[in-house]
C-alpha cells in the first residue's frame, strides 16, 4: 500500500496538470496549479531534510511562535520567504539553489481560486518557470537518494 501523503508525487501530479492546462489555454487555472506543485516540491525537500509531517494528513507539525504565522505550513506564496532559513546544511542548500525563481510567486495566491480571469496577476509563465525549476531540483534529489 502507498504512502497517503507524497508530496513528491503530488507536485509532480500538479505540474503535468498544470502543462495539460496550458496547453488548453486554461491559463488562470494552470497558473494555480503551479503554484501547488512548487509547494508540494518544496515540502518534499524540507520532509526529506527533517521537517516532520503526519504520515496520514500530511499535516505538518509546526509549532507556531506566539503572534507569528507558520513558516512551513503554508502555501507558496509564503513558503518561499522561509525555504531558505529552514537548514544550514551543503546538502540543502544545493538543492534550494536549484531553484533561483521563487520569488516569482510572491503574487501568487489561493484566493485566486475565487477572482475573476481578468483579475489574476498575468504571471503563468514566471510561475511556470518557477515550478520547473523545482520539478528539476526534485529529479536530481530522487537520483541522489535524498527523496523516495
Amino acid at each position: 500500500m502507498t504512502k497517503a501523503v507524497d508530496f513528491s508525487a503530488a507536485s509532480k501530479r500538479h505540474y503535468r496538470d498544470a502543462e495539460l492546462l496550458l496547453t488548453n489555454n486554461r491559463i488562470p487555472n494552470a497558473g494555480h496549479l503551479f503554484g501547488f506543485a512548487a509547494e508540494c516540491g518544496i515540502k518534499a525537500l524540507l520532509v526529506s531534510h527533517g521537517l516532520r509531517v503526519d504520515s496520514t494528513t500530511g499535516d505538518i507539525k509546526e509549532e507556531k511562535e506566539k503572534n507569528k504565522p507558520y513558516k512551513y505550513k503554508t502555501h507558496i506564496n509564503v513558503l518561499i520567504n522561509n525555504v531558505k532559513a529552514f537548514k544550514d546544511s551543503r546538502m540543502y542548500s544545493q538543492y534550494v539553489e536549484m531553484m533561483p525563481n521563487l520569488m516569482a510567486f510572491s503574487n501568487w495566491n489561493t484566493n485566486h481560486r475565487y477572482y475573476d480571469e481578468s483579475s489574476i496577476p498575468a504571471s503563468h509563465n514566471n510561475w511556470r518557470e518557477a515550478a520547473r525549476e523545482v520539478m528539476q531540483m526534485l529529479d536530481k534529489a530522487k537520483s541522489d537518494g535524498v527523496i523516495a
